[in-house]
């Protein structure tokens, strides 16, 4: 077992958000939450990362699949954080030295504060540090209890709080980094004399200092990082925060976003420098755009797309699984599905590539320099040849290619010498 380990608890329903669905896969910016738990502890150093299920036991794992590092540990029974933890431990026997745990409904979590938890246990000698933060509103988080030295004392959940304890805010956002193998003798010590009548993982630093353990809670934390998901209303908030964020990130590599308001980036999309992209626009999923790009307003760019530099999207167009060639155009209510678009091709007003025939999508392809007329439509699979013309309003049926060079006008499409 290779260490720093990570452990994410993504066991539970959720059942606020009123959804079938595992509540850690509900999307922020295009990609599940529990993704950016996983990057941030990697992100932070975790070799070992340990995901704990329980509700949704099989989506979550199939939304994982891909991920050659995560081990996944069940839940049978919900009873509470500090049970979820435990059944871990089959998976960590032997295992000694540094273990993040963290919730897998905090999208919001940064690595540099994970990495600095890490560091300052080490250096601590700290058989438990808990990162907390301190915010504006503390209504739904656990409060971290000080002596009049400042001193960590414990903490206690909300639903367990005084009237004085409630109104303390610095806040436990469930952000810790334990030393294994003491954490299991604080996991045996747990019990259920709580308002849920469940092991809360938030009694074990408490009980560790009981034992002569040394516990630090350090104040980490940005209240943006903390942001749990519990409703529909919190999912909007990561988002708009993440949203925040990717575009940040955007504008200081120099790409302009003319209104970063009304302008929508998925977080696995990447954006060349002295791009543009204007007000209204939505780029979803893993959409390449390069150097000196223009898209938008109300372009929509959906997943697979891959706009090379110098390409112009504008208004109203819409590109799905598409590659444009350096250079090329498409600059108004077109749709480009399934399309490999050559170098410096002119795509007029209202072109359509129709892409599906009710069963399956087909492929068409483009040429270098070729110009495709206003209101023309490709019907797929079909292949449009260099430096050749499709007239306005032309139809060109499926498999009568388009030679390079070649004109052709009319419905159906035909060279423009057959049609005289």
């Amino acid at each position: 077992m290779q260490g720093p380990v990570a452990i994410i608890l993504a066991a539970g329903h959720g059942k606020r958000m009123k959804s079938e669905r595992a509540k850690v896969l509900h999307e922020v910016c295009g990609r599940p939450m529990i993704r950016y738990v996983v990057e941030a502890v990697r992100g932070a150093g975790a070799r070992t990362i340990i995901v704990v299920v329980g509700y949704g036991a099989d989506q979550v794992r199939e939304a994982l699949a891909d991920e050659p590092d995560i081990l996944f540990a069940t839940q049978e029974r919900q009873l509470g954080t500090g049970d979820a933890v435990r059944a871990c431990r089959p998976l960590l026997e032997g295992y000694q030295g540094a273990t993040l745990v963290l919730v897998g409904d905090e999208p919001l979590i940064r690595p540099e504060p994970l990495a600095d938890l890490l560091t300052r246990r080490e250096t601590e000698a700290a058989a438990c540090l808990l990162g907390t933060a301190i915010v504006p509103d503390p209504t739904g988080f656990g409060r971290i209890l000080r002596d009049g030295a400042g001193r960590f004392l414990r903490i206690v959940e909300e639903r367990d709080c005084s009237p004085e304890e409630r109104a303390i805010r610095e806040v436990n956002p469930s952000c810790y980094a334990f030393e294994l193998p003491g954490l299991w003798d604080a996991l045996e010590r747990l019990d259920t004399g709580n308002a849920q009548g469940e092991y809360y993982l938030t009694d074990a630093p408490q009980l560790l200092e009981a034992m002569g353990r040394r516990v630090i809670a350090l104040p980490c934390l940005e209240p943006d990082d903390i942001l749990g998901v519990n409703t529909r209303q919190h999912l909007a908030q990561a988002h708009a925060i993440l949203q925040t964020r990717i575009q940040d990130r955007l504008m200081e590599a120099g790409v302009s976003i003319v209104d970063p308001r009304n302008t929508y980036v998925d977080g696995r999309a990447s954006i060349g420098r002295d791009s543009v992209i204007y007000p209204f626009s939505v780029i979803t999923g893993t959409v390449r755009v390069g150097v000196g790009c223009k898209v938008g307003p109300y372009a929509h760019l959906r997943d697979g797309t891959v706009l090379e530099d110098g390409v112009e999207v504008g208004a109203f167009v819409e590109v799905n699984r598409s590659t444009l060639g350096a250079g090329s155009k498409a600059r108004h209510l077109a749709y480009l599905g399934d399309a490999t678009v050559g170098q410096s091709v002119n795509v007029g007003a209202g072109v359509i590539t129709a892409n599906f025939d009710g069963k399956l999508k087909h492929a068409t392809t483009i040429g270098d320099q070729s110009f495709l007329g206003s209101g023309s439509i490709l019907v797929a699979p079909v292949r449009i040849g260099s430096n050749a013309t499709i007239g306005a309003g032309a139809v060109v049926t499926k498999n009568h290619d388009v030679a390079d060079g070649q004109t052709v006008v009319g419905v159906p499409a035909r060279p423009i010498a057959e049609n005289r």
